[in-house]
């Protein structure tokens, strides 16, 4: 998968749990001070990338991500661990 598949798979999943457009969703805005994610959110969005992609996020790492480029960088990572 590209990274731009990548990013258009986790901009449809954040777009849904956060119930916003997905094109306010950039790689580097940030979804706590701009869209006020809360941990929750955070959750729910590592859980669904989880399930979407077949890897396992480590939630405390998880729960750092500020942007969807953090997301995908702990995919790429979760990908190659696993």
């Amino acid at each position: 998968m590209s990274d731009e598949e990548l990013f258009e798979e986790l901009r449809a999943l954040c777009a849904k749990i956060l119930s916003v457009e997905a094109t306010v969703l950039t790689r580097d805005l940030d979804l706590r001070e701009e869209l006020e994610a809360d941990s929750l959110d955070v959750a729910e969005l590592a859980a669904a990338t989880e399930d979407r992609f077949g890897v396992r996020l480590d939630l405390d790492t998880a729960k750092q991500a500020r942007t969807l480029g953090d997301v995908m960088a702990l995919v790429g990572t979760a990908g190659r661990a696993g």
